[in-house]
């Protein structure tokens, strides 16, 4: 049987690259060849240790959880009708390793399967197994290896779409990295009257301009809560959308930034357990909203809006890349991604 590279998260902050079966096509699979593995905010959690994140953890870990992929179609099954070989796609892994059959999944969500397929091979591996759900051909706009970037941002485009962002409303983001500016440029793509973001490194604000934000706050303490309020009718947002997670006290600010019966939007991932003034939240009949991956809303899949916004350029993931690397230095990709005062915004791994 044919090899390929897989990478094993041995321990906290230590990988090996070790070789494994290449998976086989069947009648109704696909042979992906990866051309780019992001590195998640999920993954640098796992690749710490400790703190909440620790009890999701198994260590050695193989495949190391990698699950934003953009590569190219090389084998194709008989059964398969929507991609050949040869094309380009971003991969929703979540998707197209779901059963396709369980209540989640004929309702859309198929993040939440509970039949996935036992088959599904992930991580950071050279090639994948999959089947044709999921797949996404991509534009001449979108690289392959930069189609990476479209899972994370398909999760803050989910989460708009859940909130029913309709126009005109004033949206809060609590930080500035791959999930917050794709909130920043799906907000304005989808008609928010006012965007307002917290940016800590100045490769973030700048960024955060670009993709259209009306006001740019530096710094996250009271003093930052203050200033947003500042810019905002009536000092509270219809939405606040938290994508800081960590040590940082951000729930607590989006529950001060939110107006009455307003929504907060949650994505970060907390090192702790973090506590939520439930008194505050009551009288103001705050929605708390926390939101893992994507789904589909109405006909089309949070997924395929997203690589649609990107292959548009109305909201412009692709330009995020800022570092590209060789899988084989996986361990030095993995300090460039955790240490944004290196400038660093998305770094993607390649063969």
């Amino acid at each position: 049987m044919a090899k390929m590279r897989s990478v094993t998260l041995v321990a906290p902050r230590r990988f090996e690259i070790v070789e494994v079966d290449k998976p086989e096509v069947d009648d109704d699979s696909v042979i992906v060849k990866v051309e780019g593995h992001g590195i998640c905010g999920s993954n640098l959690h796992f690749w710490h240790g400790g703190g909440s994140a620790n009890a999701m953890c198994c260590y050695p870990m193989p495949g190391a959880a990698g699950h934003e992929f953009g590569g190219v179609v090389t084998e194709a099954g008989r059964n398969v009708r929507r991609v050949k070989v040869g094309d380009r796609i971003a991969v929703d892994f979540f998707h197209s390793t779901a059963c396709g059959v369980c209540p989640y999944c004929t309702a859309g969500w198929p993040n939440q399967c509970t039949g996935r397929a036992a088959h599904a091979t992930g991580g950071y591996v050279d090639y994948l197994k999959l089947s044709e759900r999921g797949l996404h051909i991509l534009p001449d706009t979108i690289a392959t290896h930069a189609a990476a970037i479209a899972e994370p941002a398909a999760a803050p485009v989910s989460a708009l779409r859940r909130a029913g962002l309709r126009g005109g409303e004033q949206v809060v983001v609590l930080g500035a990295g791959v999930l917050g500016l794709a909130a920043v440029g799906a907000a304005k793509a989808m008609g928010a009257g006012r965007v307002i973001v917290t940016a800590k490194y100045d490769q973030q604000a700048q960024f955060a301009q670009a993709f259209g934000a009306d006001v740019v706050v530096r710094g996250s303490g009271d003093a930052s809560v203050e200033e947003i309020r500042s810019h905002l009718d009536g000092g509270a947002a219809d939405i606040v959308v938290e994508t800081v997670g960590g040590h940082a006290p951000t729930l607590g600010q989006a529950t001060d930034i939110v107006r009455p019966r307003g929504e907060v939007l949650v994505l970060g991932l907390w090192e702790e357990l973090v506590p939520v003034d439930s008194w505050k939240s009551v009288l103001k009949d705050v929605t708390y909203r926390f939101c893992l991956t994507y789904g589909t809303q109405g006909l089309k899949t949070d997924f395929g809006y997203t690589v649609d916004l990107m292959g548009s350029r109305k909201v412009p993931m692709q330009d995020l890349v800022t570092h590209v690397m060789p899988l084989e230095r996986i361990g030095e990709a993995f300090e460039v991604a955790a240490d944004k005062s290196r400038g660093a915004m998305k770094v993607i791994l390649v063969p």
